[in-house]
């Protein structure tokens, strides 16, 4: 008994190029197109609020840092995707380390903060952890020095 073979569709192909440029430009494709933005993806800011849970428990206690011990993490957003994240951290002012001095034992610590990261993570990848350094405005010093005299 033989088994009877049924003709296969093929892969449906697309519009020719010219009919695609023509709905492009009449503004049709663009209801139906829905771009990626990293910025309203639900699981993507799921992440950044994962990773923003566990860098403070990483810089208070694993990294052994003094100066970081003080960080505050600020904010993590994707850059351009769930690959990379950006980090926000804000230190509180203190004249024997510049942001610059700050910035560069995040990056050295970068590995160990990731690994930390991965432990906290439900996810395969661990993103990449670009840091920006915001310095705190102290409140107690914020009127003093703004150049008027009462």
């Amino acid at each position: 008994m033989g088994h009877s073979k049924k003709p296969r569709r093929g892969r449906a192909h697309p519009a020719p190029a010219d009919a695609q440029f023509e709905r492009a430009l009449l503004g049709e494709d663009r209801d139906r197109e829905r771009k990626f933005e990293p910025g309203r993806d639900r699981k993507t800011l799921q992440l950044c609020r994962q990773v923003q849970r566990a860098l403070p428990l990483a810089l208070g206690g694993e990294c052994g840092d003094e100066l970081l011990r003080d960080a505050y993490v600020d904010g993590v957003e994707p850059l351009g995707g769930a690959g990379q994240l950006l980090v926000r951290v804000t230190v509180p002012p203190n004249p024997s380390a510049a942001p610059g001095e700050v910035l560069a034992r995040l990056a050295a610590l970068a590995p160990r903060l990731r690994a930390a990261v991965a432990g906290e993570i439900c996810r395969k990848r661990v993103p990449v952890l670009s840091f920006v350094v915001v310095p705190s405005v102290d409140p107690a010093g914020a009127g003093e020095g703004d150049g008027r005299d009462e």
